[in-house]
């Protein structure tokens, strides 16, 4: 194999495959490291317990991730992360996936969100939807509903009234991307 060969394929390609790859697998950064932002109508400090409570129109962002409600309380920890229970009618959360243009989007009387594990849980007549774009791919609902952002997992428990769990599935088109393999 000749030198300039050589070199190429250990140097120039390294080169190539470094500044072209990063654009084709690229996931969305990721929300810890972003700075959390909370507007609202009134907020109380307290800086001995580190606990803040936002109230009327609350709006809190961080990265991909916004809550709406009607009250916050966000307690930072000495770690850094924060704890927060948001209230409304209903509280909101929207957050980003990792898959490209995709959202989940939740309801609830009461979201409680932990920075720290980047689990949220939706408590109170709860609804989580997934979406591609605008388009809901699937919906879960229960009286408590737990979801994961890291490993995009969520799990659902009925209400003590003998409510149900429920998961929709909404058909999918049939191109390759997002159908299953099929098994002969």
């Amino acid at each position: 194999m000749k030198l300039g060969l050589r070199l190429f394929l250990r140097y120039g390609l390294t080169s190539v495959l470094a500044t072209t790859l990063p654009n084709i697998s690229a996931a969305p950064t990721s929300d810890r490291q972003a700075p959390t932002k909370v507007d609202s109508d009134q907020l109380r400090h307290d800086d001995k317990k580190s606990l803040t409570v936002f109230t009327g129109n609350v709006l809190l962002t961080k990265g991909s991730l916004v809550m709406r409600g009607d009250r916050l309380e966000l307690l930072q920890l000495p770690d850094g992360s924060s704890r927060g229970v948001l209230i409304g009618s209903p509280a909101q959360i929207r957050q980003r996936r990792t898959a490209e243009n995709e959202w989940m989007v939740g309801r609830a009387a009461r979201i409680d969100y932990d920075s720290s594990t980047e689990v949220s849980i939706l408590t109170g007549n709860a609804i989580m939807r997934r979406l591609a774009g605008e388009t809901e791919r699937d919906r879960i609902a229960g009286e408590r509903l737990v979801y994961n952002s890291i490993n995009e997992t969520y799990q659902v428990e009925a209400g003590p009234a003998g409510d149900r769990a429920t998961m929709a599935v909404m058909p999918r088109s049939p191109d390759a991307s997002n159908s299953l393999p099929r098994t002969k």
